[in-house]
């Protein structure tokens, strides 16, 4: 039924005064259904429509106090602790950079950080004003581009240690678009849940093929994660025990098959025994796990460590590999001290919790999933990172976000971020379909006892008196 003209003329006003069009169409919506649902209840007490619409429209209040009092309270705000932080995390990786490649290369690269951060910022930027819905509306269109996209950069790449590299940077992408093809299986039982797992076949396979275990390793993580909060929450509409045996024994498979392929050529369980026990094969295997721990143990909590000497060198720069890449976290603990690794470490922390508490605050289906994704994936990039410069070496170190050298994971992990930031700034107005097993059963605007209640955001009410 065609809205009264006052209605219409009284939304208009009303959106005439919210400067945030991406908001207007939901705060329209919620007035509009309440001016509706009074009107109604007017008329069943016998009022004339005319007169049933007026006193509706009364009720609500002026649309220009109303819609200054929306503007003012529905604006789109950045979220500045996790902004502070990655600013942080990117300053802090120009400086350590710049410093490390001069210990290594001689000279002081401060130009070619700061251009590489810049253009990472703008990326990030670019993302935070991206929508993120597109994941959600288009998922088989976006995981199809990403996997083309990732085909096309194995034709571009360079080899580093028996790896396609190129590959490494959008197959990092995936959990994110794994995120909206999740979403868009929602209620559909356990063919959406196993059509999930067949979509994550195609990055594990393209991972495998690089080869790069670590790469699969944190992709499996950061899916698993998201498929097993769908199943707790009920997305798909499954019995929970059934749905998660149905998660992980595959993916226990597929992560296993390498393994047990590498097993047959004892390389892997090597390194495996290795990692235990490093000195079964001090100068094999186990070489750089007994090299690392040799020098944490020649570190001290604050200042440089105590010399040591590897094959008659005394020099650490030359004594550790890749330290500017791989092991930088090893390098600066023996030169500056074990104050250093703790303080990377509680940064890292300290972002990880931060935007985790903001993914379980989302209340859409597709903002959560989205957020998780992001965050899992630079979670899990920092535990494997971290974890390597301690000497646990089952996986190869990726990136240590925003710090490690390396431009392509620098914009990758800000581009990532960027979209997680956009989540948070526009997530409160993303409504999920009406199919959607998680929806939000709070009425934007209630009508109680003489009171309007307009509820902008889980935390936050504003209440007009009539």
């Amino acid at each position: 039924m065609q809205q009264p003209d006052k209605i219409a003329e009284y939304l208009k006003t009303v959106s005439q005064q919210i400067r945030w069009k991406k908001a207007q169409p939901v705060i329209l919506e919620e007035i509009e259904g309440h001016l509706t649902d009074q009107r109604n209840a007017y008329l069943r007490d016998g009022f004339a429509e005319e007169t049933a619409t007026d006193k509706a429209i009364a009720e609500m209040g002026d649309p220009v106090v109303v819609g200054e009092q929306l503007d003012r309270a529905h604006r789109p705000r950045p979220d500045w602790t996790l902004l502070a932080l990655t600013g942080t995390m990117l300053i802090l990786g120009i400086v350590l950079q710049t410093f490390v490649n001069s210990a290594v290369e001689g000279e002081w690269l401060l130009e070619r950080q700061v251009i590489w951060a810049g253009i990472a910022f703008i990326v990030m930027t670019a993302a935070y004003f991206a929508d993120f819905t597109v994941i959600g509306k288009y998922p088989k269109i976006v995981f199809s581009i990403l996997w083309a996209v990732t085909i096309l950069f194995s034709f571009f790449t360079e080899e580093i240690n028996g790896r396609a590299s190129n590959m490494t940077y959008p197959l990092l992408l995936f959990p994110t678009a794994f995120a909206g093809f999740t979403y868009s299986m929602r209620n559909k039982g356990y063919f959406g849940l196993m059509l999930c797992g067949a979509a994550f076949l195609v990055p594990a396979y393209l991972s495998l093929i690089m080869p790069s275990l670590t790469t699969l390793f944190i992709m499996s993580v950061s899916c698993l994660i998201i498929l097993t909060a769908a199943v707790l929450k009920g997305w798909f509409g499954t019995k929970r025990l059934p749905a998660m045996l149905i998660i992980y024994i595959p993916t226990a498979v597929v992560l296993s098959i390498p393994f047990i392929i590498s097993i047959g050529t004892g390389y892997r369980a090597m390194r495996l025994k290795t990692l235990l026990n490093p000195s079964s094969d001090p100068m094999g295997a186990g070489f750089m796990v007994s090299l690392i721990n040799r020098i944490l143990s020649h570190s001290r909590f604050i200042g440089g460590g105590s010399p040591l000497e590897v094959f008659g060198v005394t020099e650490i720069t030359q004594i550790l590999p890749e330290i500017n890449t791989d092991f930088m976290l090893t390098y600066l603990t023996h030169r500056f001290g074990w104050i250093v690794l703790i303080g990377i470490i509680v940064l890292f922390s300290a972002f990880i919790f931060r935007a985790a508490v903001l993914c379980k605050k989302q209340k859409s289906v597709l903002g959560f999933l989205t957020s998780t994704a992001i965050v899992s994936t630079f979670a899990m990039q920092s535990i494997v990172y971290i974890a390597s410069n301690l000497g646990f070496l089952l996986f190869s170190p990726l990136s240590l976000p925003l710090i490690s050298s390396g431009w392509k994971y620098i914009i990758t992990n800000m581009l990532l971020i960027g979209f997680m930031l956009s989540v948070f700034r526009t997530g409160t107005l993303v409504k999920d379909k009406a199919d959607a097993a998680l929806v939000n059963t709070k009425r934007f605007i209630k009508y109680n006892n003489g009171q309007i209640i307009i509820n902008l955001k889980s935390n936050l009410h504003m209440k007009m008196r009539i």
